[in-house]
């Protein structure tokens, strides 16, 4: 990235571009990877067998929005060699925040909308809730849920998957 290219950014920062604005990433705590973990652990399944799952990979929205979500999901006959992944290939976008919760859902919730991502899950790392997003439209998601700790929730695109924050 030119940004980085210049002297602009340090290449160990971690940064998200919002609408050509550099966002500033915490670094990850305890509770962020343990909250991967247990989704990563249910992303390993067999359900999700139809489906390819990318960790921690840049997506280009726009070329002034580089975001770099913790998991996304999409159909196992695309390939990324292909062509570049854009939102209407997404299935599943999951965020796993903490400091970054309001960044996640005011600021990516309606980027992801907008560019057609199917599904977008944000999970709080300490608190035991997390909004999931559905029915993308040029306004924000049509559908959000906020899924508390006694609740489970699938997928769209794989209703059998739950997850459940307990257990």
């Amino acid at each position: 990235m030119l940004l980085v290219e210049n002297g602009l950014i340090d290449p160990a920062a971690k940064f998200e571009l919002m609408d050509g604005a550099v966002i500033h990433v915490s670094p990850k705590g305890r509770h962020h990877e343990i909250m991967r973990e247990r989704i990563e652990l249910w992303l390993d399944q067999a359900w999700r067998k139809p489906f390819n799952v990318l960790r921690e990979h840049t997506l280009t929205l726009d070329t002034g929005t580089l975001v770099e979500p913790d998991f996304l999901l999409y159909d196992a006959a695309r390939r990324i060699a292909d062509a570049p992944l854009a939102g209407a290939d997404i299935r599943l976008v999951i965020e796993v925040a903490d400091s970054s919760w309001r960044y996640d859902v005011e600021a990516k919730a309606p980027k992801y909308a907008r560019f057609g991502v199917a599904e977008y899950w944000v999970v709080h790392a300490m608190r035991p809730n997390m909004h999931v997003f559905r029915t993308p439209c040029a306004d924000g998601y049509a559908s959000v849920a906020d899924i508390g700790a006694d609740q489970a929730v699938a997928p769209q695109c794989a209703p059998d998957a739950v997850l459940s924050r307990t257990g």
